[in-house]
């Protein structure tokens, strides 16, 4: 049968109601907010305000994490609704951690030939690595992660970012650095445990934290350097 003939006037094949196609539960509309922190992380670097893009990086890692959790608790969600929920997480990651940290990485400098090549490189190994979860996906009861998850990328690129405040002559060719050898665990057999919920719990707390230093550090406007530091001063 056709769509029309399955779907009274007013929804669409997959029986949801209302003027616009796709699915708006809870759990979805975080990944809706972590893919929008993403696009706003992307403009921003190019305009040079990588203070915020970072912010947003840390912000799509957070919604990331939380949307599957929050998915689970809603028990009476449709097949459609799962796969939907799959299908958007991956494709917003794809752009939270595979695009945005380009971006943000050309916005600090690394425009150069070798950055180029790091970046193809990271982009590929992200789409191979989200691919092959697609793929699995409909595999349940796994306990853990084969290779690296892509959003890991939220948690490495800030803690550089830090670093480079405490110390100045750490390069910022760190970032792709960083960036190959997490494409290479993107796509390693290594396994990870996922997260339970106590891990997820300290990881959102971080989260705050890194955003409240890294924003503090920006207000500041000076470096914190390590002699100011053993005097006790932390900006000077």
């Amino acid at each position: 049968m056709s769509e029309k003939e399955n779907c009274p006037k007013g929804c669409d094949a997959s029986g949801s109601p209302g003027p616009f196609i796709g699915f708006y539960g809870l759990p979805v509309l975080l990944t809706y907010a972590g893919i929008v922190s993403a696009v706003i992380g992307i403009c921003t670097a190019f305009r040079g305000e990588l203070v915020l893009s970072m912010v947003c990086l840390i912000v799509s890692g957070f919604c990331d994490m939380t949307d599957g959790t929050v998915a689970r608790s809603f028990s009476q969600r449709t097949e459609e609704e799962k796969s939907f929920g799959i299908q958007a997480d991956s494709l917003a990651d794809s752009v939270s951690f595979v695009v945005l940290p380009v971006a943000i990485s050309l916005g600090m400098g690394n425009d150069g030939p070798l950055s180029i090549a790091v970046y193809a490189f990271y982009v590929l190994a992200g789409l191979i690595r989200l691919g092959y979860f697609n793929v699995l996906a409909s595999r349940s009861g796994i306990e853990y992660y084969t290779g690296l998850p892509v959003s890991a990328v939220c948690a490495a690129f800030p803690v550089i970012w830090i670093a480079r405040q405490f110390a100045e002559g750490l390069p910022v060719a760190l970032f792709d650095a960083a960036m190959v050898l997490m494409a290479l665990l993107f796509i390693s057999r290594i396994r990870i445990n996922k997260l339970t919920r106590t891990g997820q719990a300290v990881l959102g707390a971080l989260a705050a934290a890194g955003i409240a230093v890294i924003l503090l550090l920006d207000r500041c406007g000076s470096r914190i350097r390590p002699g100011c530091l053993r005097r006790g001063v932390f900006f000077c």
